[in-house]
């Protein structure tokens, strides 16, 4: 039982933060809150209308909270540590 509950677990994480732009979204504003543009403009690759989508998606799941700047609310900076285990395991990949 206890693996089918971890399962779901990362299931719901995974569901709440949606894809990678997400990801790289929240890890701007782990750094500090953003326009959209300062936004886009850390975010390669990312187009204004696919970033709102993100954002609106972020907010629904209370990850990220709205205004002139976005910032990331208490659930979102518990992101952190698991971001940049993410990171660190991404970049031995490329060794």
């Amino acid at each position: 039982m206890t693996g089918v509950r971890q399962f779901h677990a990362l299931a719901a994480g995974l569901d709440a933060l949606g894809d990678m732009w997400s990801v790289l979204v929240v890890r701007e504003l782990l750094v500090a809150p953003a326009t959209e543009d300062e936004l886009l403009a850390g975010v390669p690759g990312l187009d204004r209308e696919l970033l709102a989508a993100r954002l609106e998606s972020l907010c629904a799941n209370g990850v990220v909270e709205p205004g002139r700047e976005y910032r990331l609310t208490r659930l979102g900076r518990g992101l952190r540590e698991p971001l940049l285990a993410l990171a660190g395991w991404g970049r031995a990949q490329h060794r």
